[in-house]
């Protein structure tokens, strides 16, 4: 039986738990399997029951979170390598809760703020030069003649997930660590389409932890993400 047969009509489901069928039950037993291929939006909405544009909307999260990928002129596709992190319920549960461009700026600006005001007290010297090496090797890349797009996403998360941990608090790191997979698209256009302003908003934002000003941070921090919510709020 294929997964095509396997598919149970299940009426007309919010599309988080088409979701959470189509993700925890095939992928986690196996059915569908890295570099696996969809079956088509058509197939897809008559097996479960639903509209195409309901299909549509869910192969846009899963892409969105990094559990699928279109591939022109051949379908969608199930990653090659994926994270096992992306599974968590909580990214899933957030990811399908289909929050507005306004509600997801709000909830990274808090994690932001929330974080930088928890480490500003207890931030060092060689915290702050971790910071600025990581930076400053970002600035590297993004003067390179071929930019390496992954390599820049993965020194702007580093730079943040840096900041976090900085705050101190467990608990808080790992609820933001499955949280910013949320983040990771509209994060990777932003710093792919400007990686110097992204360089010199990090800037910003470890000059005003040097002044030690909460308030400035606050602002500094705010004013570093402009960029980044332009591009949440164009999608």
């Amino acid at each position: 039986m294929s997964i095509h047969d396997s598919l149970p009509k299940i009426g007309r489901p919010p599309i988080s738990q088409m979701i959470m069928d189509l993700t925890t039950k095939y992928l986690l037993s196996g059915e569908l399997k890295p570099g696996d291929k969809l079956p088509t939006e058509f197939q897809l909405a008559e097996k479960l029951g639903v509209g195409r544009n309901s299909v549509r909307e869910a192969i846009k999260m899963l892409s969105s979170i990094g559990i699928v990928e279109s591939r022109k002129g051949a379908g969608t596709f199930i990653v090659s390598t994926m994270n096992s992190s992306i599974l968590n319920p909580l990214i899933l549960s957030l990811a399908f809760a289909q929050g507005t461009s306004k509600e997801l700026i709000e909830l990274r600006l808090l994690l932001e703020t929330g974080s930088a005001e928890l480490a500003l007290p207890n931030i060092t010297e060689t915290d702050i030069q971790r910071l600025e090496e990581i930076n400053n090797t970002l600035k590297q890349e993004a003067n390179t003649e071929e930019r390496d797009r992954k390599r820049l996403l993965d020194l702007d998360l580093a730079f943040h997930a840096e900041l976090y941990k900085l705050a101190g608090n467990k608990l808080l790191f790992k609820v933001i660590e499955a949280v910013h997979t949320l983040f990771r698209s509209s994060i990777e256009k932003s710093v792919g389409s400007d990686p110097h302003l992204a360089y010199t908003n990090h800037e910003m934002v470890v000059d005003a932890f040097k002044k030690g000003d909460i308030e400035l941070i606050r602002r500094k921090i705010k004013e570093s993400m402009k960029y980044w919510m332009d591009t949440v709020s164009s999608r």
